[in-house]
């Protein structure tokens, strides 16, 4: 790699290149070189000359990394660092069985029984063998503890007793290892919420047992779960305020349970989603996800969703060959509609338009209601043919998608780009949007209304932006029955968007100037 791109190296001269890092600082051979790259031919030595040209040609001002010591060999010059490799994942994973709690009735026992084990096997997945209820039942009732744990041989079991004080209740937790019967930890929860205290036991039994941790696809809270499926269906609408509403639900399941990874990657695609429409600065939102997916990938490294997201964002940041490496990966393993949705904005983003088009499609063939991918295929489709994104825009809402505020205001967009301003007002009115401004998307399509050329609308949603970031446009907005800011604030800039029309007054209003429209 060099600056974040990849770099090819021919295979001998990778073979030369590892024999010259793997002595850095002493002097190898000709010979020896000969002999372990072209083992099997009669290598000329001039073979082995080009290899040390292409090498220092690829190094490029750094070629003299590599000195030729005349009359011996060559030498590489550089200290090198041997980088570790990750750890192999072990070949088995520690198990544990729950032991059913004293101090309840039978019925009782093995329901408590029953939900710490589903619990646990939901948190910790493949991580962790938690021995299922049935094995310990075939021993009879009562349980005989040392008998069942020799017959069991689990890693750790844990066991407990339930105990009611007034209307106060609490678990008293064991975890003991299985091998001595040591005592790992003892704790008393309480029991009032069971959801709660399933949640805590979780935590427990991650921070005690070595080398454990909860998967990052599992959330130890119903509240916090709830707010992520909030958020989820903010985020599947894709409007500026769906994603503002989004943001909060899933800060809220993180608030909840920060160990839960897809409300991680829910902040990502809120942050996405606000840079796709405009309505933040996109340095400011990709450098928002990327902590929120440093996060997520901290909880489970090989988490496919967020590996993908991690390489559009890898991708926007300017590095191409590492993006596409990790698409790779993630299109094998993860959900399709998702990946290729990121595919298609990374191939948009790096100028291929074809493959972009392609991938765009494949997700629309998985996930055909997928608003955000509908909304990239037109605006795909306008970068390219805007008569191609006149007719996707009009069958897109044909198809099911008609009323979504994004897409008909992109319909409306595109007919203005075509000088039929009238048609694209028609639109509008159709869905309501005339009526209600629909925040800065409101005016952003009738800056394509009322400019004479789409550079002149671009340039003044420009204006709006920055309008708009003044607290005194954001306090106002939603007070204003017609939906627009404040005239005050305002009416300057709406006067700005008027073509020269006979009649019209300078000092027209809002109001009176919509009409005219």
């Amino acid at each position: 790699m060099r600056d974040g791109h990849g770099v090819h190296v021919p295979p001998k001269e990778l073979n030369v290149l590892r024999l010259l890092l793997g002595s850095a600082g002493t002097v190898i051979s000709k010979d020896y070189l000969l002999d372990r790259v072209w083992p099997d031919t009669d290598a000329a030595e001039e073979s082995l000359t080009r290899c040390i040209y292409a090498l220092r040609k690829l190094l490029k001002d750094n070629k003299d990394f590599i000195v030729t010591v005349y009359g011996q060999g060559y030498r590489f010059t550089c200290p090198v660092v041997t980088l570790a490799l990750a750890e192999p994942a072990p070949s088995t994973v520690p198990s544990l069985a729950v032991l059913p709690f004293r101090g309840m009735a039978e019925p009782q026992v093995l329901d408590l029984q029953d939900a710490m084990i589903r619990q646990l096997a939901t948190a910790f997945g493949e991580a962790l063998r938690v021995v299922p209820s049935g094995l310990m039942a075939a021993c009879g009732q009562p349980i005989d503890a040392r008998r069942l744990v020799e017959r069991l041989l689990p890693d750790f079991y844990l066991t407990g007793r339930f105990t009611q004080h007034n209307v106060e209740q609490r678990w008293s937790i064991e975890l003991i290892r299985g091998g001595d019967h040591g005592l790992l930890h003892a704790q008393t929860l309480c029991a009032q919420d069971v959801g709660e205290a399933l949640g805590e036991l979780t935590c427990l039994v991650a921070q005690r047992l070595p080398g454990l941790r909860p998967s990052g696809d599992a959330c130890s809270s119903y509240p916090a779960l709830v707010a992520y499926l909030n958020g989820l269906c903010n985020v599947q609408r894709h409007t500026p305020q769906r994603l503002r509403d989004a943001l909060v639900q899933f800060r809220h399941s993180l608030q909840l349970d920060d160990r839960y990874g897809p409300s991680w990657c829910g902040v990502v695609d809120v942050w996405l989603g606000q840079a796709m429409l405009g309505v933040c600065d996109p340095g400011h939102a990709i450098d928002e996800a990327h902590t929120a997916i440093s996060r997520a990938l901290s909880l489970d490294p090989g988490s496919a969703p967020a590996l993908a997201r991690l390489a559009l964002l890898t991708s926007l940041r300017g590095c191409d060959e590492a993006a596409q490496a990790l698409f790779r990966r993630c299109l094998l393993t993860a959900d399709q509609a998702d990946v290729h949705y990121l595919y298609a904005w990374h191939h948009w983003f790096w100028r291929r338009t074809g493959l972009a088009v392609q991938s765009i499609e494949r997700c629309l063939q998985h996930d055909a209601d997928c608003v955000r991918a509908n909304i990239l295929r037109v605006r795909i489709a306008l970068a390219g043919d805007p008569r191609d994104a006149l007719t996707l825009a009009r069958q897109t809402l044909q198809q099911g998608a008609s009323g979504h505020p994004l897409l008909v205001i992109l319909h409306a967009v595109v007919l203005a780009y075509f000088g039929q301003h009238a048609a694209a007002w028609y639109e509008l009115d159709q869905a309501g949007l005339s009526e209600r401004a629909m925040g800065e998307q409101g005016l952003a399509a009738w800056n394509v209304l009322f400019g004479a050329n789409p550079l002149t609308a671009r340039n003044q949603y420009a204006h709006w932006l920055q309008l708009a970031r003044h607290r005194s446009v954001q306090a106002r907005f939603a007070a204003c029955g017609s939906g627009l800011p404040d005239g005050a604030v305002v009416a300057p800039l709406w006067r700005t968007l008027h073509r020269s029309t006979p009649g019209m007054q300078h000092g027209a209003s809002v109001d009176s100037g919509r009409r005219l429209a």
